[in-house]
C-alpha cells in the first residue's frame, strides 16, 4: 500500500484528541455522506479478511512544526532504568559544579532529571529513527540530558465554561448545571499530522479529507471547533519492516498473540458514543467498552504479520453494525528486553 503523511493545519481550537479511531470514524461518515451507504459498506467489508490487507491503515495524530520538517512521535514505553544505570549517569553527568557535593546528592539530582524525562510525551521522530536499531531508555535519557530530546511546547490548554440550562427556570439551577470543556489552542507554526497507508486515497480518501475541512471533526464542530485545512504528501515515512518489537502509532485492539512479558505498554478502556445523527434519535447510542494499547506501547508479537489488530463490532443499532477501529500502525525497532519487568 502507498503511504501518506497528512497535515492538519488548525483553523480553530480543538475539543477532541485526534486518535486513530476518531479519524477513522470521521472518514467513514464522510465517505457515507459523499458516496452513499453502499460504498462505505463495500470498504468496511474488506477489513478482517486475511490474507487480504485492510484497505486503510491510520495512525493517531501527533504534533508537528508546520514551517519545518519537524515531526514528533509518542515517546516509546521502554524498560525503566535500573538503580545501577542511574548511578552510572550520575558519574557521567555531574549536575553540580561544586566539588564538595556528595555523590549521593548528585545521584538525587539525576533521579529528579529522570522523573522529568519520564513525564515527556513526545520525541522528535529523527531521534527515534537514530536509535531504531537499539532502542533503550538509556539512549533516550542520554539525549535528554544532552539537551537533544526536549518536550515541544506546541499548544495551550484552557477550560471553557459551558452552561446547561433548566428549561423551566431558564437558569443553571434545578436540573441545570455549569460544566467545563477543555480546549487546545495550537501555537503559531504548529499543527498535527497523521500517517496513512491505503490504495484508495485518490478515489475516496482525498475527497473525504476535503469534505472534513468544511465540516470539522467531532463534537461542537458545527459551532466552529475542530476545524482545519489539510496538506498531504506521498512517500515512505519512518519505514522499517524488521525488528524485535513494534511501537504502535495508533490505538491498537489486540487480536494476535503477543509476548506480553517482553512488551512495555499502557492500556486504556474506552466507551464512546455513536455519532448521534437523525436516524439514531432516541436510541441508546453508547458503544460497548473496548480496551486499547495506547500509542507508544512497545509490543513483542509472537508471529511476524503484515498487520495487527482488527475492526471490532461494538454496537448494533437499528439493524446497523457500528465498528471501532483497532489496527496497529507499527514502527519496527530493536528493543532491549533482558530482565524485562
Amino acid at each position: 500500500m502507498r503511504e501518506y503523511l497528512i497535515k492538519l493545519i488548525p483553523r480553530s481550537s480543538f475539543e477532541v484528541q485526534m486518535h486513530s479511531d476518531t479519524i477513522f470514524g470521521a472518514l467513514c461518515w464522510g465517505i457515507r455522506t459523499l458516496y452513499g451507504r453502499d460504498a462505505l459498506l463495500n470498504i468496511l467489508s474488506q477489513f478482517n479478511k486475511p490474507p487480504q490487507s485492510p484497505p486503510v491503515m491510520i495512525s493517531s495524530a501527533f504534533p508537528c512544526r508546520l514551517n519545518k520538517d519537524e515531526y514528533y512521535l509518542p515517546k516509546p514505553i521502554l524498560k525503566p532504568l535500573t538503580p545501577d544505570q542511574l548511578r552510572n549517569f550520575s558519574e557521567r553527568y555531574p549536575t553540580s559544579d561544586r566539588p564538595y557535593h556528595s555523590p549521593k546528592k548528585v545521584l538525587m539530582e539525576i533521579i529528579v532529571k529522570y522523573k522529568e524525562f519520564k513525564k515527556m510525551k513526545w520525541v522528535d521522530s529523527d531521534i527515534i529513527i537514530r536509535h531504531i536499531n537499539e532502542m533503550t531508555e538509556a539512549n533516550l535519557f542520554t539525549d535528554f540530558l544532552d539537551g537533544i530530546a526536549t518536550e515541544p511546547r506546541f499548544a495551550v490548554n484552557t477550560a471553557t465554561q459551558k452552561n446547561n440550562l433548566d428549561r423551566l427556570t431558564n437558569s443553571t439551577g434545578g436540573s441545570g448545571n455549569t460544566f467545563y470543556n477543555e480546549e487546545r489552542t495550537y501555537k503559531n507554526t504548529w499543527g498535527l499530522y497523521f500517517l496513512m497507508k491505503t490504495d484508495i486515497f485518490s478515489e475516496y480518501i482525498q475527497p473525504t479529507l476535503k469534505f472534513l475541512e468544511d465540516s470539522g471533526i467531532g463534537r461542537n464542530s458545527k459551532t466552529g471547533k475542530n476545524w482545519f485545512t489539510i496538506q498531504w504528501k506521498e512517500g515512505s515515512f519512518l519505514s522499517k519492516n524488521k525488528g524485535t518489537h513494534f511501537v504502535t502509532l495508533s490505538r491498537y485492539i489486540k487480536s494476535e498473540p503477543l509476548f506480553l512479558k517482553n512488551s512495555f505498554y499502557a492500556l486504556t478502556s474506552l466507551r464512546s458514543k455513536v455519532e448521534s445523527r437523525e436516524e439514531f434519535a432516541g436510541e441508546d447510542v453508547w458503544k460497548h467498552k473496548v480496551t486499547y494499547f495506547q500509542e507508544g506501547s512497545v509490543l513483542c508479537p509472537e508471529t511476524n504479520n503484515e498487520w495487527y489488530g482488527s475492526l471490532r463490532p461494538v454496537k448494533n443499532i437499528k439493524n446497523k453494525t457500528i465498528y471501532q477501529y483497532g489496527y496497529a500502525y507499527p514502527l519496527w525497532m530493536n528493543v532491549e528486553v533482558d530482565d524485562a519487568i
